[in-house]
């Protein structure tokens, strides 16, 4: 998603459009809105136990507190808490108050978890980019971050006994071109990923033309990438698992939804996170906000913006050979879309989850760089995303619609950073603009997933809440608290002040094209 970058410089673009977009980009990106949004398929059955919840009074302390309740938040309090669970006995009896409160602005899993493609999906495409950029080592290590998702996301859904609610499962995807010079452009670089990362490329291979018609029913595209991905319900995963952390750590796991922090304090022995319930004082605050944390993190604007996506549920056309053992990526001249295929089960019937039609909005995309709401569609995407399928797999392959031929239709908001990668780890004052409490906390993020959450969220929460834990266990009474990375978690995705100072947007347009160039 480079080329969203590339927008805000370009000389095609009309220098008034470019600046105001700019502008959106460093705007306060605001709490979400708990009245006015779309409505996502995902969550068409809220969760009985967590969907919305708040304790009768809002405690006043806990040792963490978690500002977002998507997979990125889930993940980070699971791992808190299940640390915790093993930690020393003076440490584990150390308080009598809650140890993790996650508060949300709006019901559980609203955000951009609950409103996304449902994708576990690494094709590659990228390596190439990547290793000129970073290098081999770095490009390989942040491959295998986002291979390795999959397994972890089985792995997770089948010990909390999810495995049936959540659908997860392993698709061949198939990530198809429609240019054949692309396409030509693509396979090398693909050819590449496989020679440098043979193992966990096994399974990783091109159809040819006559190979997509015959065989997937894709009649007019030059070539096509597959591989081994995934698929899931991420909402009815993420809610399964709050709801098992508020029975598990009944006493030490709080979920408060409908519960925005408006403003934070920094203090000498705590912080200070207000809500309009009242004040929580804690030792750390996690960041778990992804396209509204510039709200709370306000130096972080230009580094990491929103940007508004579309999202649709879809029934299948009357010939259409029921498929939900793939998933697809549709590459075009300019954007791309995705596609998954829901099993027949008692939640779904067979319905095409496709999103996407992102640059085929006004102005290729631009005037949804900076976007913060998920109130209202794109009619542009809307027209796209109603074409797209009868389109690409031909009348013969698709047949016709029996019905509404949209059953929903919504949006939702990503974060996304000028370098593309994910901002992991803590965050320093200049970011915050508080003064941190010395020695006794910090305040940390996850977000800035760039459109690629369900391939970097759930791990990113793991090294969140491992860097967290390792720098309580250096803390001195004199020594601020270092940040301890997972050797397994990419150097390029750590917050730090050098990634800032070479990241940050220019303010002006003429000066962001410069800069890009």
């Amino acid at each position: 998603m480079s080329f969203i970058v590339h927008q805000l410089g370009s000389s095609y673009i009309p220098l008034t459009v470019r600046q105001e977009a700019l502008d959106r980009a460093f705007a306060d990106p605001g709490i979400p809105d708990a009245i006015h949004s779309t409505k996502s398929f995902w969550m068409k059955e809220p969760h009985p136990d967590v969907a919305s919840v708040q304790s009768e009074n809002l405690p006043k302390f806990a040792d963490y507190v978690i500002i977002g309740s998507g997979i990125t938040g889930a993940s980070v309090a699971q791992a808190l808490l299940e640390d915790l669970e093993t930690a020393s006995p003076s440490e584990a009896q150390s308080s009598s108050h809650a140890k993790v409160i996650m508060l949300e602005a709006r019901d559980s899993c609203s955000g951009a978890t609950g409103r996304n493609g449902g994708h576990i999906l690494e094709t590659g495409e990228e390596y190439a980019m990547l290793k000129e950029r970073l290098g081999k080592e770095e490009a390989i290590k942040i491959h295998k971050l986002r291979i390795s998702h999959l397994e972890a996301l089985i792995k997770s859904a089948e010990n909390l006994g999810l495995t049936e609610e959540t659908q997860v499962r392993k698709v061949r995807f198939l990530s198809v071109y429609f240019h054949q010079e692309a396409w030509e452009d693509i396979r090398k670089d693909i050819e590449l990923f496989m020679a440098e990362m043979p193992d966990d490329s096994k399974g990783w291979g091109f159809v040819e033309t006559d190979e997509l018609a015959k065989e997937f029913g894709i009649p007019n595209a030059a070539g096509a990438i597959t591989g081994i991905a995934g698929a899931m319900w991420p909402y009815k995963f993420v809610t399964g698992l709050l709801a098992h952390l508020r029975k598990q750590f009944t006493s030490d796991f709080l979920l408060e939804t409908n519960t925005s922090v408006s403003e934070i304090r920094g203090g000498n022995d705590y912080y200070e996170v207000m809500t309009p319930r009242g004040t929580i004082k804690t030792k750390h605050v996690i960041h778990c906000t992804n396209a509204h944390i510039g709200h709370l993190v306000p130096g972080i604007k230009g580094c990491i913006f929103p940007i508004v996506g579309q999202m649709s549920a879809q029934p299948p056309g009357d010939k259409f050979k029921p498929q939900s053992d793939h998933s697809w990526i549709f590459n075009y001249d300019h954007g791309f879309d995705y596609l998954t295929q829901l099993p027949v089960t008692a939640a779904s019937n067979g319905e095409m989850m496709m999103g996407g039609g992102y640059a085929q909005t006004q102005g290729g995309g631009i005037h949804e760089t900076g976007v913060s709401n998920d109130a209202e569609l794109n009619m542009y995407a809307n027209i796209h995303l109603r074409g797209v399928l009868g389109a690409v797999f031909a009348p013969e392959n698709w047949g016709a619609v029996n019905g509404p031929a949209v059953s929903a239709m919504w949006t939702g908001n990503m974060g996304f950073s000028t370098d593309g990668l994910p901002w992991v780890g803590k965050l320093p004052a200049s970011l915050t603009e508080r003064n941190p409490t010395p020695t006794h906390g910090a305040e940390w993020a996850a977000a800035a997933f760039s459109g690629e959450g369900m391939v970097h969220a759930w791990l990113s929460g793991k090294a969140l809440a491992h860097m967290i834990r390792a720098g309580e266990a250096g803390e001195s009474a004199d020594v601020a608290m270092a940040v301890v990375v997972p050797e397994w978690f990419p150097d390029a995705m750590v917050i730090t002040e050098e990634r800032l100072a070479r990241s940050r947007l220019a303010r002006d347009a003429q000066e962001e094209s410069d800069r890009v160039l």
